[in-house]
């Protein structure tokens, strides 16, 4: 006989408990094994019973869903949580999501709706299973505070809200230019993760991605995240995309979360080219970084995507020294000045990247980022002052020390004093800017 997957139904409405349980009662694979009135009786309710699913309503009194699947997560990790709620905004999504829950139902829902949802989430959890049951385990797991890394590196995402800006060639420039300019440590991580191309841009193979980290994430830890790692020629080492785009539903923005605070505590520098949407793996890699570079062309289109997101990060207090507004293709003759973009969204243009169709799609195709390539061209000079933007205050002070040495050389060299020192390229640093009262 095949294994009932066991529900533990948690809402603090008795009726409402009931009804669920009555488009249950007919799945002959699927069996109701207790029910929980608020957030602390369901962690009690889950450690007792350790059902497979927990159906989670988001708001009730007391300790809410949040919180409660939040500990449950940390306290039994082989349970998995379906969040509940009348609510349907993506702020909602984004919290149950980020707290640990597998999917999201907004009710009302119909029986085969809830079933399905509920096969599905046991279905994407049997290999997390299988570990928990061979794993011996004489004490309870460490909660994620205890196991959480020490933040110590960058972490600064590349984001679009519109397709075909330059994302992922920003992205991998950046990533090369700060590894270039500081010789730091520096991660570059694919976070499109149906549809990514710094595999492409980079001229790398998927030998590893992603999609291996997430049978160990419950327990990762630094030589499980090098193997994984692929090393480019540049010296940045890289997080791939899963080769094909089914996989990259097995990664959740928990998932994601976890492996950003282990990559940002190894590497000086992390930067994550992020998916063209709002969806839980970007906003979870946007909430974790300290800079976001918003990327933008001269096109109305892509500025009514910014002033859009520049609305989406004011409900979600991201400070405006957060945000870094840089147009792509700035010198394209589209009619529209920056000076425009600026005035209709109220907020200041940080950097401009000139346009280069020709030299950049001969970089894409040979697989080289072009700050490496043409290193003394406009555009690898304007990817190489962005990456001066997002550099630590230490390290913009050791760059400005090296090139004033530089400098030095140069003028003594000239005069026949010249004492054979490496001279680093001398880059205009950028002026303060910020946003339009």
């Amino acid at each position: 006989m095949t294994q009932k997957i066991r529900v533990l139904i948690v809402d603090d409405f008795a009726d409402t408990r009931e009804s669920i349980a009555k488009l249950l009662y007919f799945e002959k694979d699927i069996e109701v094994v207790g029910s929980a009135g608020d957030g602390q009786q369901s962690i009690q309710m889950a450690r007792e019973l350790r059902p497979d699913v927990i159906l989670m309503d988001i708001n009730m009194p007391g300790m809410d869903g949040i919180a409660a699947t939040e500990a449950i997560s940390a306290s039994v990790p082989e349970c998995e949580v379906i969040m509940m709620s009348v609510q349907g905004e993506p702020d909602y999504l984004r919290r149950a999501m980020l707290a640990g829950a597998r999917e999201y139902l907004v009710k009302p829902f119909t029986g085969d709706e809830l079933a399905g949802s509920i096969r599905h989430v046991y279905e994407l959890a049997a290999d997390k299973r299988a570990r928990l049951a061979a794993a011996i385990r004489p004490a309870a797991p460490a909660s994620p505070a205890e196991t959480e890394p020490t933040t110590s590196g960058r972490l600064i995402s590349v984001f679009g809200p519109k397709g075909g800006v330059g994302r992922t060639t920003v992205a991998v420039n950046l990533a090369v230019g700060l590894r270039t300019l500081t010789g730091k440590k520096v991660a570059l991580v694919d976070g499109n993760l149906t549809f990514g191309d710094v595999a492409v841009m980079l001229n790398l193979s998927t030998r590893t991605t992603i999609a291996d980290l997430i049978p160990s994430i419950q327990s990762l830890d630094r030589e499980t995240l090098d193997r994984i790692l692929v090393g480019h020629s540049s010296g940045i080492r890289v997080l791939l995309s899963p080769p094909r785009p089914e996989l990259a539903e097995l990664v959740t923005a928990e998932h994601l979360r976890t492996l950003l605070l282990h990559l940002r505590a190894q590497f000086d520098y992390v930067v994550v080219d992020t998916a063209p949407s709002f969806d839980d793996g970007t906003l979870a890699a946007l909430d974790l970084s300290e800079r976001i570079i918003l990327l933008a062309t001269l096109e109305v289109p892509s500025i009514k995507n910014v002033r859009m997101f520049l609305e989406v990060a004011e409900a979600l207090h991201y400070p405006q020294e957060k945000l870094a507004l840089v147009l792509n293709r700035a010198d394209s003759s589209a009619g529209i000045r920056p000076e425009d973009v600026e005035e209709n969204i109220r907020f200041k243009v940080s950097a401009s990247i000139p346009s280069a169709w020709q030299l950049m799609t001969t970089a894409v195709n040979q697989g080289v980022p072009v700050v490496l390539s043409q290193p003394d061209g406009a555009v690898s000079k304007a990817l190489l002052q962005l990456a001066r933007l997002v550099l630590t205050e230490a390290d913009m002070d050791a760059l400005s020390s090296r090139e004033a040495d530089g400098q030095l050389e140069e003028r003594e060299a000239k005069s026949g004093l010249g004492l054979g020192k490496l001279r680093l390229p001398v880059l205009t640093p950028f002026a303060s800017r910020k946003g339009v009262s």
